[in-house]
């Protein structure tokens, strides 16, 4: 089984991984991000997400697989400038 998830998510996903040396400044960014999820109307999870039958409300109504930073601050015009730059010079 987790062969079959492995693959999966090989073939189907696709990451990203910049570096940011900053602690306070790499919470910032992965809070936004979050957030910026959460509010995508497009973003939603398939008919059979597991997550709707979660416990915690917050985790139904997201569908995201978490409950801190949902619905804060999305990312700014600035930091997704500084996102990109930050992935330019990783590559």
């Amino acid at each position: 089984m987790e062969q079959q998830v492995t693959e999966y998510i090989q073939n189907n996903y696709r990451f990203v991984v910049f570096r940011t040396d900053e602690k306070e400044k790499r919470l910032d960014l992965e809070s936004k991000v979050i957030s910026t999820v959460s509010f995508c109307q497009e973003c939603q999870p398939s008919k059979n997400w597991l997550g709707k039958y979660s416990p915690k409300e917050k985790i139904q109504q997201s569908g995201l697989w978490l409950v801190n930073e949902l619905y804060k601050e999305p990312l700014t015009n600035d930091d997704y400038i500084e996102l990109e730059n930050a992935i330019k010079n990783h590559s």
